[in-house]
């Protein structure tokens, strides 16, 4: 059996241009790409079509008019499950740049074995429904429940290899934590997400599979920026 290791990176950038608060996630992941982009081996894995495993944070600090300043310093943090592509964050990040951000300085800390109790979003959680866009009014809350969790299960497959009983409850409550729909700019289109809280299951494998979500991120398109989490521990 697999043990997961959570690395969490926390990064220090150099805003070159102002960016609106429903930007910041595409600015950041552009300028993760560019990291990747910089490495043949780093730049197949970016465009495989896979899980990549990583999810990053929106700029920690606020702005009280949503806009982010050219010429300040700001901070994000990036989480993966690969000591690989962990060493490679910490080595390209600091060194990389678009025209919108330049890198500064990136530190690493292992996020330690823990009994969660809840996770929350900090970034939006993202369902995609073809071209239908918002899953409300096109999915049941019953396929939306189905969709986290078959999405979660196949994250772990893919990561351990194992083959696991899916007959265990990952958590005990959902709650959504926003009225309405959580809007983000990525490439000229505007993505809807939704804050949420799940009140983790306290048996084996939900423990697990939660573990390994503040990882990889909640839901889809987590190298874009949307389902990382935080949460609350037991110990």
């Amino acid at each position: 059996m697999k043990n997961i290791t959570v690395y969490h990176i926390d990064c220090k950038i150099y805003l070159l241009s102002d960016i609106s608060y429903n930007r910041i996630l595409s600015e950041i992941s552009a300028y993760v790409d560019s990291a990747l982009s910089s490495d043949s081996k780093m730049l197949e894995f970016h465009r495989s079509y896979r899980y990549k495993n990583y999810v990053l944070s929106g700029f920690k600090e606020l702005e009280a008019d949503k806009c982010y300043k050219a010429g300040k310093v700001y901070s994000f943090s990036l989480r993966c499950i690969q000591k690989e592509l962990c060493d490679f964050f910490l080595q390209k990040l600091p060194n990389s740049q678009t025209p919108t951000i330049k890198g500064l300085v990136a530190a690493v800390k292992i996020i330690p074995p823990l009994f969660l109790e809840r996770l929350y979003t900090i970034t939006p959680a993202l369902i995609k429904v073809g071209g239908a866009g918002y899953w409300k009014g096109n999915l049941s809350f019953d396929e939306y429940e189905k969709r986290l969790f078959a999405n979660s299960i196949k994250k772990y497959k893919q990561l351990t290899g194992e083959e696991i009983d899916e007959s265990f409850t990952l958590y005990s409550r959902i709650q959504f934590l926003n009225q309405k729909p959580v809007a983000n700019q990525y490439k000229g289109i505007t993505f809807l997400g939704d804050k949420l809280e799940l009140y983790i299951s306290d048996n084996e494998m939900a423990q697990k599979i939660a573990f390994m979500l503040l990882g990889t991120g909640i839901m889809e398109n987590n190298s874009r920026g949307y389902g990382f989490l935080n949460y609350a521990a037991l110990r």
